[in-house]
């Protein structure tokens, strides 16, 4: 027992003497976080017992302010560097996606069916539109005009100063079984690309929404939903069902120029390193996959058992979310895992996306990350 004691005693000499650092190993530098919490908001709503709710919107980051809605049918706006709330204003709704910014406006949608768009420091109403049906993707803005896609496979379009209704294309899906989300459409030139949850990809025309044409993607009997966004690189549009593999199409007519080795879960990522000739995408099965713009596989990394569902660029390196509670920091050459961050509830998912954004005065500049968790909380990073 005194030779425990004795012990104990010379181990609390050490660890006061000034000396103890050159014990330290040498040459290893301090290992430097990427998701360094800033502030954290638990945005659950009342609920009863077992009925546990799901958050499946998006936060925006917009000039210094952190917008996301809530499960209790608020949309609230907080300060980015320090999540003190700004405005916080009732829709009586719940929420899919991110608003996206206009100006001095933010606009989004709701469940219930409403196009929803508010000054983004005051959070006065500007116009207030029923669609009549869940509007389920962030609105994209392109020449004065916003469009939607809403649950029952509708795309609308709308004068984005006023609201007013231009024009709607109503699909016909006879599929029973759908996964129930939306592709946020995308503007190639005059034309408007969305995937539909019948397996296929249309282009209206920007100015009417006539139908130009129809590509199918899928033949399978069920889930055969297109709901990734199109993406667009040289010319050549990127989708895929969720249930088949990626494509390349001649946005023009439709035609399937080829055919990838894998399923995407989101639309692709690029990163400025890879000059429009490569790009990141997210599989189903928590794989990394880097393609040329041939859709030839480059590499390919397993992160996590989930879904991959958001990647953005964060800190020099690419920040990823999955739908199994897990974030990780990745290096875009290499996709080596630099950081990961575990959202620390057993529920926990990110089915919407991330925003990133740098902000801060000129010599004092930060990197910040906004994450809201399937548990409705609403994690900012820096």
């Amino acid at each position: 027992m005194k030779k425990l004691l004795g012990l104990l005693v010379l181990s609390v000499s050490l660890a006061s003497c000034s000396g103890l650092r050159s014990y330290l190993p040498q040459g290893e530098a301090k290992k430097t976080r990427a998701f360094n919490p800033a502030w954290i908001k638990v945005m659950d709503p009342s609920y009863e017992s077992g009925n546990l709710p799901i958050a499946l919107q998006s936060p925006l980051i917009f000039e210094g302010i952190v917008y996301a809605g809530n499960n209790a049918g608020s949309m609230q706006a907080f300060e980015l560097e320090n999540g003190r709330l700004v405005w916080s204003e009732q829709d009586n709704s719940t929420y899919h996606a991110a608003p996206v910014p206009f100006k001095d406006q933010i606009i989004y949608g709701t469940v219930q069916g409403r196009v929803i768009s508010r000054h983004y420091t005051t959070g006065k109403i500007k116009y207030s539109v029923d669609l009549g049906a869940s509007v389920e993707t962030k609105g994209v803005v392109h020449q004065g005009r916003i469009l939607f896609q809403l649950r029952n496979h509708q795309v609308f379009c709308l004068d984005v100063e006023t609201g007013k209704i231009l024009w709607g294309y109503k699909r016909s899906v006879s599929y029973l079984t759908t996964l129930q989300r939306a592709s946020t459409p995308v503007v190639y030139k005059d034309r408007v690309l969305v995937g539909l949850a019948d397996g296929t990809l249309v282009a209206l025309s920007l100015d009417e929404g006539v139908l130009l044409y129809e590509a199918k993607l899928s033949t399978a009997v069920k889930f055969v939903d297109v709901d990734n966004a199109p993406f667009i690189l040289n010319d050549k549009v990127y989708i895929g069902p969720v249930g088949g593999p990626i494509s390349m199409l001649d946005p023009n007519t439709g035609k399937v120029i080829r055919r990838g080795e894998f399923t995407a879960s989101r639309a692709p990522f690029i990163d400025a390193t890879y000059k429009d000739e490569q790009m990141l995408f997210g599989t189903p099965n928590g794989e990394l996959v880097l393609s040329d713009k041939n859709l030839n596989i480059l590499n390919k990394v397993k992160l996590t058992r989930g879904v991959i569902s958001s990647m953005v660029p964060y800190k020099q390196g690419i920040a990823v979310a999955t739908t199994s509670g897990e974030l990780f920091h990745v290096d875009p050459k290499t996709l080596q895992v630099m950081d990961k961050y575990e959202l620390g509830h057993a529920y926990s998912a990110v089915f919407g996306d991330m925003d990133s954004a740098v902000s801060g005065t000129e010599g004092r500049k930060e990197s910040y990350l906004s994450v809201l968790s399937s548990r409705n909380r609403l994690f900012t990073f820096r």
